[in-house]
């Protein structure tokens, strides 16, 4: 390389982390690494955790960096100032050879048959399913699914892996490979914002994904993992599944997949994350998009120290839901823009406690998952008694975090699943607390 790695990696990890606060950004970096032939597993570790940049491999770095350039068009990320040519070369060498026999957009669905404006369906064979998946076009939006785990890979990064039931898959892989699977279906969503995602032609039933749009799956996971392992085992199976298609935005896709059922069911939290039935629930995913502790509100019923969350989707919406009078859309608006000022500010009085990094934390009570109880409370305290944000710390200061009837509160129950009288009573102690505070 023309200048040192390290150097390279700082400019890659400044840039990917402006550029990933835009979902549009987002969605045309994901494109572009699978245009270059990048590993879908290299793509997710990317997204999810940009330090991972330490971690790739020289034809990698530079497809991120290629990448980088071509998205944002910033001269300071042109591969030619870190890359010698014959680097490049070998580079786009080992990254063309990557995948074989690739599939790209657009690709076309005969005998194809709309149900609504965003609604199709045809069938599909699974050799045909697998031959997308392995061509990259089809991803896991662990947004709209049942979310991600989280896990180290040898060299320290931190890899976001599908959350799958493995015994289910195997079983799906046994039937089809034995021929003894019947035909069920598989949901797909392809959603841009830049392009328009299908075209459909009414005269002869074809349907067309266009080039630019992203590939999601929204129900099948399982099965199209089955799918995989039992062409392993069989590649001459034959077998055609429904397909059914989608044109969703994010928020409908959401939606859509909180109201199925199937046979892995999702936890309650996840899917009431997903269906956003109530009010506070649309309040907590602004908060996700929003607001500077997004990523580290949890979508499972724990929180996961490796990636520094703090609290979960159902903590969060519970107390908002209980102290805040959410009656319309308005209403939703209005407290989810308060709210991320409000995090904005506690975040930024107490850095430290609410790092991304567990070892910075030095008081580990702030930052215990049901303390987040507390600090909603205190947030409708403030926004009715009109007190200013800035004397946030005044209140914060109030909370005696060593009071033997919080932390029984706190640790009562070693899980975070909702015990409905715990956090009541987290409410009206609070309650108790911040009503009790002299203003300054």
């Amino acid at each position: 390389m023309k200048i040192d790695r390290i150097e390279v990696e700082k400019i890659l990890v400044t840039q990917l982390e402006k550029v990933l606060k835009s979902r549009k950004l987002k969605h045309q970096i994901q494109i572009q690494l699978i245009e270059l032939n990048v590993p879908v597993e290299e793509i997710d570790s990317i997204i999810s955790n940009v330090e991972s940049v330490s971690n790739l491999d020289v034809p990698v770095l530079y497809g991120l960096t290629k990448t980088l350039y071509t998205v944002t068009e910033d001269q300071q990320l042109d591969p030619d100032r870190y890359f010698g040519k014959r680097e490049i070369k070998e580079a786009e060498v080992v990254l063309s050879q990557s995948v074989q026999e690739r599939i790209t957009l657009p690709i076309h669905f005969e005998e194809c048959t709309r149900i609504k404006f965003d609604s199709y369906i045809t069938k599909i064979s699974i050799q045909n399913l697998v031959k997308l998946y392995d061509s990259q076009l089809i991803i896991y939006d662990d947004e709209t699914q049942r979310g991600v785990n989280y896990k180290t890979n040898k060299s320290g990064g931190i890899v976001r892996t599908p959350i799958v039931n493995k015994s289910s898959v195997k079983r799906i892989a046994d039937k089809m490979a034995s021929n003894s699977y019947f035909e069920d279906m598989i949901t797909l969503n392809v959603f841009s914002s830049e392009v328009d995602p299908v075209t459909y032609n009414e005269e002869s039933n074809t349907l067309t994904i266009n080039e630019g749009a992203v590939i999601s799956i929204l129900d099948g996971f399982h099965r199209l993992q089955g799918g995989v392992v039992a062409l392993q085992a069989n590649p001459h199976l034959d077998l055609e599944l429904i397909l059914s298609i989608r044109s969703y935005d994010h928020e409908t896709a959401q939606r859509y997949f909180g109201q199925i059922n199937t046979v892995n069911v999702l936890k309650k939290e996840r899917r009431e994350e997903l269906a956003q039935e109530r009010l506070s629930d649309k309040v907590v995913a602004n908060l996700q998009r929003k607001s500077e502790i997004g990523k580290q509100i949890a979508s499972s019923n724990k929180v996961s120290d490796l990636v520094g969350e703090l609290t979960t989707f159902d903590i969060l919406s519970y107390a908002i839901d209980k102290v805040f009078k959410l009656e319309r859309q308005f209403d939703v608006l209005q407290t989810s823009d308060y709210l991320v000022e409000f995090v904005t500010y506690l975040v930024g009085s107490y850095p430290n406690e609410f790092s991304i990094s567990v070892k910075i934390r030095v008081n580990h009570i702030m930052s215990h998952p049901l303390m987040f109880i507390g600090y909603i409370v205190l947030s409708h305290y403030m926004y009715e008694n009109k007190i200013p944000l800035q004397k946030l710390s005044h209140y914060i200061h109030s909370i005696n975090l060593e009071d033997e009837k919080l932390l029984d509160l706190l640790n009562r129950k070693k899980t975070l699943t909702g015990n409905k009288h715990i956090r009541e009573d987290l409410i009206k102690y609070f309650d108790s607390v911040f009503r009790g505070v002299q203003s300054e």
